[in-house]
């Protein structure tokens, strides 16, 4: 199976998200819609001729909203079974982040959202995550992690830049495996798996503060 670690967003999260997407960039259109229409920018039209001949950029279905902790690729049953006894014995803490930025990477060719402040409780699970994951012998990437969900798939320096920035408060409580579903009608990310995020802190800590982890 083709999978990766994550973090979920709410519905309510993910309409937000959308809500502003659709906003801010409003020449952007889901991608059963792009095969049919003409492109539409902001720019010159010079620019927009850029576009004749290429793949027009779409959006990311809300549904397919998400944060990757650590991207796993395609792994063995073996390695599944110990992925699953790691993240079962991994222990971390809910927080919150806001998406209030973004930004576009022209390799893999996304525009994507992302929090300018990144909670210190959100790079460490990223790092156990990893950690977890060559644990149970499966090869994951080294380089600095930054955390994003992508909005904008096919994006170029051609797309016209966002009318305004986001600002989505996310609050996670729990982590997931995902796996990763080519369809005909494009990919999905069904949630195989799901561990809470509970405070590590005294039961007379939480009743103080007011805490519940259920």
């Amino acid at each position: 199976m083709r999978c990766f670690i994550g973090l979920d967003l709410s519905t309510t999260e993910k309409l937000a998200l959308d809500s502003w997407r659709q906003q801010a960039l409003p020449e952007v259109m889901p991608r059963q819609w792009t095969r049919a229409a003409a492109p539409i920018s902001r720019k010159s039209s010079k620019h927009s001729q850029i576009h004749q001949g290429s793949p027009l950029p779409y959006a990311v279905p809300a549904a397919n909203f998400h944060i990757t902790l650590s991207f796993l690729g395609e792994i063995s049953h073996r390695q599944h079974e110990a992925l699953i006894y790691e993240l079962d014995h991994l222990v971390s803490e809910p927080f919150s982040l806001t998406l209030d930025t973004t930004g576009l990477w022209n390799g893999p060719k996304i525009l994507f959202a992302a929090p300018s402040n990144k909670p210190k409780a959100l790079m460490e699970l990223a790092k156990l995550s990893r950690k977890a994951a060559r644990k149970a012998a499966i090869e994951v990437e080294g380089k600095e992690y930054k955390p994003h969900v992508t909005i904008v798939r096919k994006a170029t320096s051609m797309l016209p830049l966002p009318l305004y920035s986001p600002s989505v408060d996310m609050h996670v409580s729990a982590f997931h495996l995902f796996e990763s579903v080519s369809t005909p009608q494009g990919v999905t990310y069904p949630i195989r798996q799901s561990w809470s995020l509970k405070h590590n802190m005294s039961v007379r800590e939480k009743l103080r503060r007011g805490i519940t982890d259920e």
